[in-house]
């Protein structure tokens, strides 16, 4: 698909990554409108939500959700809402009035639960110890429905964790590269749960979009990719480079508290065999490249 000249819509994309994702769109000449909280946009308005629908779109990226398992465990109500039911109504919507859309997801690894075997392919169990995790699995397994029931064309991508410059510096969870920067740039000391030794795989986001964009040259349909940068760190590894390129903070080892170890899932490394084969992706900035610019451009 030519981007130029498309129409494309971007749920949440006044986020961090919905943020980054229409710059380059727009780069690329692309015709974006942003559907988010922010500008008044809610998800679950579902009047405004068809309203906008009926403008018709080529692409629909969906990155609008309420993110964090810590957080959703305490409103399952509200992030069933917003991760489940409102993408159930956006994929209807999407049927009546774009039905010819390809319609792209940003969904989470976190739909795995806790880890059997590493790095973890999509073949793997999928059995999420959080409300987020499986709300984000329901989507999933909603949005392949509709690609069976009605020929959607939709792709899915289960995210590991992402990072770069200007990402939120509050810890919510789910942020915890930029928030140590923040501390560290600040001389203050990064708290790290345990021992440390859990290991995450981190993309940056530059290396992200573009695995979004490939989706839309992409041949394939209803199909769901595995998307970090193959590689596990260790959490301490990554708190100590981000002090060696902060040049000042220190580390402080702690208990895990309760609500954190409750959903808490194991080391994560993704196995990306098939998003390379298929979709002719692989990330281009390994973890110290990617630590070193968003430390240089965020300060």
């Amino acid at each position: 698909m030519k981007i130029k000249g498309k129409k494309i819509l971007v749920t949440g994309g006044s986020g961090f990554i919905g943020e980054n994702l229409i710059k380059k769109l727009k780069q690329l000449n692309a015709q974006t409108s942003n559907y988010d909280i922010s500008n008044g946009n809610s998800i679950l308005d579902y009047k405004n939500l068809e309203h906008t629908l009926k403008k018709k779109f080529d692409v629909i990226y969906h990155l609008a959700s309420f993110s964090g398992s810590k957080q959703s465990n305490e409103n399952i109500e509200h992030s069933l809402k917003i991760n489940t039911l409102a993408t159930t109504k956006l994929l209807e919507l999407s049927v009546k009035y774009s039905p010819k859309a390809k319609v792209i997801f940003s969904n989470s690894r976190l739909e795995y639960g806790v880890t059997q075997y590493l790095p973890v392919d999509e073949k793997h169990p999928t059995n999420p110890i959080s409300a987020y995790g499986f709300s984000k699995l329901a989507s999933t397994q909603i949005a392949l429905v509709f690609h069976e029931a009605s020929k959607l064309d939709v792709t899915i991508f289960r995210t590991s964790n992402v990072y770069g410059p200007h990402s939120k510096s509050k810890f919510l969870g789910y942020n915890l590269i930029n928030h140590y920067i923040d501390l560290a740039s600040k001389g203050r000391e990064l708290i790290v749960y345990g021992d440390g030794s859990q290991e995450r795989d981190y993309i940056y986001i530059d290396d992200l979009l573009d695995a979004f964009i490939s989706a839309l040259e992409s041949p394939y349909s209803g199909q769901i990719y595995n998307l970090g940068f193959g590689k596990g760190i260790k959490l301490v590894e990554m708190a100590m480079l981000i002090i060696k390129f902060a040049g000042k903070g220190k580390l402080k080892f702690t208990d895990w508290p309760i609500d954190y170890k409750r959903v808490e899932t194991g080391s994560y490394v993704s196995d990306i065999r098939k998003i390379k084969r298929e979709l002719n992706f692989s990330p281009k900035i390994d973890f110290e490249e990617g630590i070193n610019k968003t430390i240089s451009k965020q300060f």
